[in-house]
C-alpha cells in the first residue's frame, strides 16, 4: 500500500503546483495538463504490453500512433495540402477510429513480421527506422498526407458530438471545451483500455506474454509459439498506440508529419518508467506527473535565461526530461507503481 500512498501525495502535489503556480488562467492549463497527460498515458500503456508484458524494445512507437491518426483523419471529411483540398465526404467518426486502430494493428504485423526474431537493442534500432521511414513517406506523399502542409479542418467530425453541458461548463470556467472533451474521451478510453488489459493479464495468454518476457526458449520447451505471442502483443499495443494518436491530433486540431517525431516516443518512455514498468495504472499516473514537470520547464527557463525562446525552452525541457530517467533509474529503477520483478533492463 506503500507505493499507492506515495502516488496519491505526488498526485496531490502536482495538482496544487498546477492550480497555484499560474495567477490566471489554472483551469485552462490543468485542462491541458490532464489532456495531454491522458494522451501519453494512453500512449505510454501500448508500450507497456510492448516491453512491460513481452520485453520488446519498441523505440517507434510515434510510428503506430501516426498511422492510426492519418488512416482516421483521411476516412473523415477534411481539408488537405497546401491548396487546402476540401473533402466534404467521409466514413462516421466511430468508423473511422475502428479502421484506424485496425491500421495501427496491420502495421504492427508487417513490423513485427520480420522483426520479431530480432532481440534488444536490435529490435530497438528496427523500430526506430520503421517510425522515421514513416514520418518521411508521410511528409514525402503531399497528395495524400497534405505533406508538410498536414491536414486540417477535421475537428468537427468529434466536437459535434460534444453534450451542451461540457460547453456550458467549460463557458463558465473559461476553459477550451474542444480540449476538455478530447481530455475526458481519452481518460474514458484509459478506464476501458485498462478494464480490458486488467482481465487479458489474469488469463493463460497474459501469463504466456510475461513467460515469454522472462525466459522465452523455456517458453518454446513448453510448445508455445513465442513469435506468435509476441506478434499478437505488438499488435495490441500497436492499437493502442493508435488511438493515442487519434487523440493527440483531434487535440491539436491539425495532422503534421513533424508531430510523430521520434522524441514522441521517448517522452512517453519517460511517462512509462516513472510510473512503473508492468503495472496497469503506472503508465497513466507517469503521464500525468511527467506532463507536470514539464510544465515546470517555463517557470525554469525564466530563471535560467531573461526571455527564453523556443530552442532554449526545448533545451531545457530536453535536459529536465534526462534527469527525470535519470533520477528513476538510480533511486526509484520500479517506477512509483511498479514491482521490481516487473522491470525488465537485461533484454536478451
Amino acid at each position: 500500500m506503500n507505493k499507492y500512498f506515495t502516488a496519491f501525495i505526488i498526485l496531490v502535489l502536482s495538482f496544487f503546483y498546477i492550480f497555484f503556480s499560474n495567477d490566471s488562467g489554472g483551469g485552462r492549463v490543468f485542462v491541458n495538463l490532464l489532456t495531454f497527460a491522458g494522451i501519453y498515458g494512453l500512449a505510454a500503456i501500448g508500450i507497456n504490453v510492448h516491453f512491460g508484458w513481452t520485453g520488446l524494445l519498441n523505440f517507434g512507437h510515434a510510428a503506430f500512433m501516426g498511422i492510426g491518426a492519418y488512416t482516421t483523419v483521411l476516412l473523415i471529411p477534411h481539408s488537405l495540402g497546401r491548396e487546402g483540398v476540401v473533402i466534404s465526404t467521409g466514413l462516421p467518426l466511430p468508423l473511422a477510429i475502428i479502421l484506424g486502430l485496425i491500421a495501427s494493428a496491420l502495421l504492427g504485423l508487417l513490423l513485427g513480421l520480420p522483426t520479431l526474431r530480432l532481440r534488444g537493442d536490435y529490435l530497438a534500432i528496427v523500430t526506430i527506422a520503421a517510425a522515421e521511414i514513416f514520418r518521411l513517406l508521410v511528409r514525402d506523399f503531399e497528395d495524400l498526407t497534405g505533406g508538410v502542409y498536414g491536414i486540417i479542418q477535421f475537428s468537427d467530425s468529434l466536437q459535434n458530438s460534444r453534450p451542451d453541458f461540457i460547453t456550458q461548463f467549460s463557458e463558465n470556467y473559461n476553459i477550451s471545451s474542444a480540449q476538455l472533451w478530447v481530455g475526458l474521451l481519452t481518460w474514458f478510453s484509459i478506464v476501458f483500455v485498462l478494464i480490458i488489459l486488467a482481465r487479458l493479464k489474469k488469463s493463460p495468454w497474459g501469463r504466456a506474454l510475461r513467460a515469454v518476457r522472462e525466459d522465452e526458449d523455456a517458453v518454446r520447451a513448453l510448445g508455445k509459439n513465442a513469435v506468435l505471442l509476441k506478434l499478437q502483443s505488438f499488435m495490441l499495443g500497436a492499437a493502442i498506440g493508435g488511438l493515442s494518436g487519434i487523440f493527440l491530433v483531434f487535440n491539436y486540431g491539425t495532422v503534421q508529419a513533424s508531430t510523430f517525431v521520434p522524441v514522441l516516443t521517448f517522452y512517453v518512455w519517460a511517462a512509462l518508467i516513472l510510473g512503473g514498468v508492468g503495472s496497469l495504472g503506472g503508465p497513466a499516473l507517469g503521464a500525468v506527473i511527467f506532463w507536470v514537470i514539464i510544465a515546470g520547464t517555463d517557470t525554469i527557463s525564466r530563471f535560467l535565461f531573461e526571455s527564453p525562446d523556443g530552442q532554449q525552452l526545448a533545451g531545457v525541457r530536453f535536459v529536465i526530461v534526462g534527469l527525470l530517467i535519470m533520477f528513476c533509474m538510480i533511486f526509484k529503477p520500479s517506477g512509483i507503481l511498479g514491482d521490481k520483478e516487473e522491470l525488465l533492463l537485461d533484454v536478451k
